[in-house]
């Protein structure tokens, strides 16, 4: 790790910096400074520069103009290499992990232990990786190939791929997005202990009470340009909302009536069950909005899978408005009114290689066709509205979808179903790197759903977001539903505590 230097020059100066593409202007004579052993915010809404800024930063593009310093020499990194050559390391939100590799074959992909013959030392480099992955807090087993990882353990990954690099400036770009909050913690104690060891950290995060907790200093960018520079103590969550969006949010969430407790269950599980999940029970009532809550890894994403028919549930009994259902695969579950938006949007949500257009208009085919065709002029007319409907930036229909930011694409998933209302919509992890003005807008048209009689099961890591949005919260704990709370008893320590076991939930029925 860095160590501590007495040493006042800054770890990076960024001065003037201008990128550009086409005639699409991106970073528009962007400078700060970035002091050693700092923690720098870099807050901005999706689209706003900063994947960009990082970029250059991290040698993956070239600036147009202006200039960077590290450590008080030129700096302008050819490729990434050249960066980490310099002690510059960078931890994607979209990870890179290659799924027929181990975690530690991916962590020490290029770098591996070998002996005087060439022949790659495998006890010795998993021994390392299990010193290093204890060192950081991650439980993570370094045999296990990436391919089974799911998208909290690949960010884990690639969180200690760049930190095996013993970097004197780490970016974390989105780091705690796809986690839990107990395992979002462990990252935040970790910058800490990085930031007493002289390593200067560039964090991103959509997660405001992060960047209050974590941060020394922020500097947010809007439509490429900076708009606020300021130290701890000197910003509050709204003066970033404010510098980012350009005006206060007054209202994220949504206001809605609660929905009728006499209003009959849209959808039911009865001891339904699989291989990883046990058998559960609940029900959604037509315009509710359910939250569900749990720590990482207590079953969320085998529920999430067996709801939407991707791994089938194999017991128990499935009820739509009162009549038995089949979610035997996601086809039958599209077939019986539920529809899903996955949490990794990007490998089960979209086909980025495709136009905007052809992404939303998915289930506009099977409504709207045709003898099996959808024309055109009927395709682009829905999409062209529902462009305008979900405030979808892009440069026009045709442009690849991949191409947009996090909070775009999120909302391209959702366009899908102004063609298609469902029954039941499932959301897991719906807002996972998301602007702030971005959540507002989806959690408005997710109330929007639930006010047309959708009902709507949200499972999500983030707290804040479930206590704002939900009508009743469940609690998962080792894939069993473990409590309940309605919307009068909302608050974070009663969730959790019902989240986190047998002994919290003791402790918690006792204050009850």
């Amino acid at each position: 790790m860095t160590e501590v230097s007495q040493d006042k020059t800054p770890r990076l100066s960024v001065s003037t910096m201008s990128k550009a593409f086409g005639r699409n202007p991106v970073l528009r004579g962007v400078s700060f400074t970035l002091e050693r052993g700092e923690v720098l915010a870099l807050v901005g809404e999706n689209g706003a520069g900063k994947s960009t800024l990082m970029n250059i930063i991290s040698g993956g593009l070239a600036q147009d103009s202006g200039s960077m310093t590290l450590d008080g020499l030129d700096y302008r990194p050819a490729r990434p290499v050249e960066a980490m050559r310099r002690g510059v390391a960078i931890a994607h939100q979209e990870t890179a992990i290659m799924p027929d590799l181990t975690i530690a074959e991916n962590i020490y992909f290029r770098r591996e232990p070998r002996n005087a013959l060439g022949l790659l030392r495998q006890a010795r480099m998993h021994a390392d990786c299990t010193a290093l992955l204890a060192g950081l807090g991650f439980a993570l087993d370094p045999r296990a190939l990436g391919h089974s990882l799911p998208a909290a353990e690949r960010q884990l990954v690639e969180i200690a791929r760049a930190i095996e690099r013993r970097p004197k400036l780490l970016v974390l770009d989105e780091p705690t997005a796809s986690l839990s909050a107990h395992a979002a913690e462990t990252v935040l104690a970790l910058m800490a202990r990085l930031k007493e060891q002289g390593t200067s950290i560039i964090f991103i995060s959509h997660r405001m009470s992060e960047i209050m907790d974590a941060a020394d200093r922020a500097v947010v960018l809007k439509d490429g340009a900076l708009t606020l520079e300021a130290r701890r103590g000197d910003f509050d969550r709204d003066d970033l909302i404010q510098a980012m969006v350009g005006r206060t949010l007054t209202m994220v969430f949504p206001e809605r009536p609660a929905p009728s407790s006499k209003a009959k269950p849209v959808f039911e599980l009865q001891s339904a069950g699989n291989a990883q999940l046990p058998p559960m029970t609940l029900a959604l009532r037509s315009g509710e909005i359910l939250g569900i809550a749990g720590l990482e890894g207590q079953g969320q994403r085998p529920l999430a899978r067996a709801l939407c028919g991707a791994d089938p549930f194999t017991q128990g009994t499935i009820l739509i408005d009162g009549k038995a259902a089949s979610l035997s695969s996601p086809a039958a579950a599209i077939a019986s009114g539920v529809a899903s938006i996955p949490d990794d949007r990007k490998h089960d949500g979209l086909a980025l290689s495709l136009p905007i257009r052809m992404n939303m208009s998915l289930f506009a085919i099977s409504e709207k066709a045709r003898f099996g065709f959808l024309p055109l002029r009927a395709e682009r007319s829905f999409a062209q509205d529902a462009r305008a409907r979900f405030s979808i930036r892009s440069t026009d229909l045709e442009q690849p979808v991949g191409e947009l930011s996090g909070g775009n694409q999120q909302k391209v998933v959702f366009a899908r179903w102004l063609a298609h209302v469902p029954k039941i919509l499932v959301l897991y992890e719906p807002t996972k790197g998301v602007d702030v003005q971005s959540k507002s807008e989806i959690y408005h048209l997710v109330g929007e759903l639930a006010a047309k009689g959708v009902g709507v099961i949200v499972i999500s890591s983030d707290l804040i977001e479930l206590i704002g949005l939900s009508d009743r919260i469940l609690t998962l704990y080792e894939g069993r539903l473990s409590g309940e709370v309605e919307r009068a008893a909302f608050s974070e320590e009663r969730i959790m505590a019902l989240a986190s076991g047998p002994a919290d939930m003791a402790r918690e029925a006792a204050h009850v």
